[in-house]
């Protein structure tokens, strides 16, 4: 990567998972791409199948976040 080129940061947050892509932006060259299962998800906190209520805690998209674009 050359510091005078322009790159755009994708991050798409899904129902257990988000998804980040960097992409060249003069070209469309994606670069790199990463995806984080959300932990509490998994666990199946915040979830009652039961009752139909799936719900997400705020902490999965901020580590999530952190996580993919480290990588």
């Amino acid at each position: 990567m050359n510091a005078s080129e322009n790159f755009v940061l994708g991050v798409d947050y899904g129902t257990d998972s988000v998804r980040t892509i960097i992409v060249n932006a003069a070209n469309g060259e994606e670069l790199a791409s990463s995806v984080f299962y959300y932990p509490r998800w998994k666990k199946q906190l915040y979830c009652n199948v039961n009752e139909n209520q799936f719900r997400q805690h705020p902490l999965d998209y901020i580590e999530g976040l952190e996580a993919t674009i480290k990588e």
